[in-house]
């Protein structure tokens, strides 16, 4: 199953580069546009998992874009379990961010973040032996 959340694309203040003051914290802007992120992560009623696959797609006016690897660092904040947010509810370390391009001729830019929650194979092979495990036959196992 996959999520998607639309986002306003707000210029280069998103960048990695540019999202934080010199000398003290993250603008403002970019704390708001953060927020708006996990609340709409946590209206989607997402399910947990230990990791998560985060695409972003960009849909912007002309040439004149971002490399949405420099967007990274803020979904990934947006999306984390953090002070004043939760988003997701995990550190963004689970998460496996994706670069998937981009699409011209819009007149309102904006980020399309697709997330898919990963089943791990440990889950996978808790739950295949679970059952195995939790039922004794005379021979150990049924």
């Amino acid at each position: 199953m996959e999520y998607k959340i639309v986002m306003p694309y707000l210029g280069g203040i998103l960048s990695d580069n540019a999202y934080k003051y010199q000398t003290r914290g993250t603008k403002p802007i970019v704390k708001i546009w953060k927020k708006e992120l996990a609340e709409k992560a946590q209206a989607l009623n997402i399910p947990e998992s230990d990791k998560y696959e985060i695409e972003v797609r960009g849909r912007f006016m002309d040439e004149r874009r971002p490399d949405l690897s420099n967007l990274f660092k803020i979904i990934g904040d947006g999306l984390k379990k953090t002070k004043g947010y939760y988003g997701l509810g995990v550190d963004d370390k689970h998460f496996q961010l994706k670069d998937m391009g981009y699409e011209l001729g819009h007149l309102d830019p904006e980020i399309v973040i697709t997330i898919k929650p990963i089943v791990v194979r440990s889950e996978i092979m808790a739950t295949t032996f679970g059952f195995v495990y939790g039922k004794e036959g005379k021979d150990g196992l049924e």
